[in-house]
């Protein structure tokens, strides 16, 4: 790779905020070299349970600064950025826990031990919706299980991602636990951690697209892989549903990054019994939002990611139209800018384009279905991804066929908020494979060796 710069903006003003060096071939060779030499310096589960405490100690301790970095980066709100710091110590506090477990033997009969070893090296690129998450929520795995990490960062967020590599020095990590790899050339950094035999592990958030193609570069290798790719998240609104909490549970997950989210709401299917109900429900929580400058802490809605996103939305939106949609709410675009109000449409059908594909943006189109729990369920499953979906119904049989029947790797009940670190996150079909957090949350990242007693 050669040697250059890319530049860093502000995505709400445009303003340079930094201008940062490309990694070459040498610095990802330092770091992958760094982390082999780290991974064969054993450790206790109880020095790498102070690591990640140090760790969250240190964001904790700078929160604040933290958030407003995320902010500036990203284009989400600072309350926004702020919770994701919160988040993403949840993680850490999480798998300290989870870490002494490497310490012994996690299942013996008849003297057969079992033990869980680091799987290797581990080769990550992350995206910028959730810059200090999306890498923290790997990193404390990777390290809870003894393996040193690798990443590369996006490109539009890479000072979050140095952030956190200056909080684990400020924590006392040693060299080669955490390297950070920032560069605008993501097919190039991203051919070496999938091909890099060092590297024995190799994990990737973003789009489906891209995860088959990383996925295929590692196949060469053997390596142990995850992917968390794109969603299609359904909104199921059914007859019984309570319609003002299904609204506000929408409002609030559409609300994060503004949509951008790959467990983002993008279908909802509203039972015509309650569909005008709902809508109306749902357009005073959308005119409640606070708009205006991401660093307000009384700002609710913050900007795409960039322009170019922003006018993306903007053309499903008159696509949609064209369709035959109706816009209850926003819909407008100002040129030049990368805020893009939150929308709702109605009159949208199953098989429009809009419905199709994951939309990653402040959209709310509405399906109303006329026919029963048989038909949501059929239409919530009618499609190649599996990530997140959402059910909204005080009936409990009703929620109970659909957690069975819906084909998604997680399922929110009258919720459709459902991070958690105690919570596997991971998708089925096309949205990916391997789970992130709870208590399989090391099953990625370790291997398991039997020793048979004499």
């Amino acid at each position: 790779m050669r040697t250059s710069t890319f530049d860093v903006y502000n995505s709400t003003t445009h303003e340079l905020l930094a201008t940062l060096h490309n990694a070459t071939d040498a610095d990802i060779e330092a770091a992958i070299s760094s982390a082999t030499l780290r991974l064969h310096q054993p450790t206790t589960g109880q020095q790498r349970q102070a690591m990640l405490l140090a760790l969250r100690d240190q964001m904790a301790q700078h929160s604040a600064t933290f958030a407003t970095l995320i902010s500036q980066e990203s284009g989400k709100t600072y309350n926004d950025a702020l919770a994701e710091v919160h988040y993403a110590n949840g993680y850490l506090t999480w798998f300290a826990q989870l870490a002494l477990s490497l310490d012994s033997p996690f299942e013996t009969s008849d003297g057969i031990e079992l033990w869980r070893e680091p799987v290797g090296v581990v080769g990550a690129i992350t995206p910028w919706n959730f810059p200090c998450a999306m890498i923290v929520r790997k990193l404390a795995a990777a390290i809870a299980a003894g393996c040193p990490f690798v990443v590369k960062p996006s490109e539009l967020t890479p000072l979050s991602a140095l952030k956190i590599a200056e909080y684990t020095q400020l924590a006392g990590w040693d060299e080669g636990w955490l390297a950070i790899l920032p560069s605008d050339q993501a097919a190039a950094v991203g051919h070496v951690l999938t091909t890099d035999p060092r590297i024995a592990k190799f994990t990737f958030t973003g789009s489906t697209r891209v995860g088959k193609l990383l996925n295929v570069q590692c196949a060469a290798s053997l390596k142990r892989v995850s992917m968390e790719l794109g969603g299609n998240a359904p909104l199921l609104v059914m007859a019984d549903a309570d319609v003002e909490l299904a609204a506000k549970h929408c409002v609030l997950n559409k609300q994060r990054v503004s949509g951008q989210t790959c467990v983002a709401i993008n279908r909802i299917y509203v039972a015509q019994e309650v569909a005008e109900k709902f809508t109306k429900a749902l357009h005073v929580a959308v005119q409640q939002l606070r708009v205006g400058d991401p660093l307000e802490q009384t700002t609710d809605v913050g900007h795409m990611i960039h322009l170019d996103a922003a006018t993306k939305i903007h053309g499903m939106v008159e696509q949609a139209i064209a369709q035959g949609a109706d816009v209850v709410s926003g819909g407008m675009h100002v040129a030049g800018s990368a805020f893009y109000p939150h929308t709702i449409l109605t009159h949208v059908q199953h098989d429009d384009d809009l419905v199709c594909n994951e939309i990653f943006g402040p959209l709310y189109p509405i399906i109303t279905v006329a026919g029963d729990i048989d038909e949501m369920i059929q239409l919530a499953n009618d499609t190649q991804a599996g990530l997140a979906a959402y059910v909204f119904s005080q009936n409990r049989e009703t929620l109970n066929e659909c957690k069975r029947r819906c084909h998604y790797g997680m399922i929110g009940l009258n919720s459709a908020i459902i991070s958690n670190p105690a919570a596997p996150f991971g998708g089925i079909k096309q949205s990916g494979f391997g789970r992130e957090g709870g208590s399989v949350g090391l099953d990625d990242f370790t291997s398991v060796k039997y020793i048979k007693p004499d």
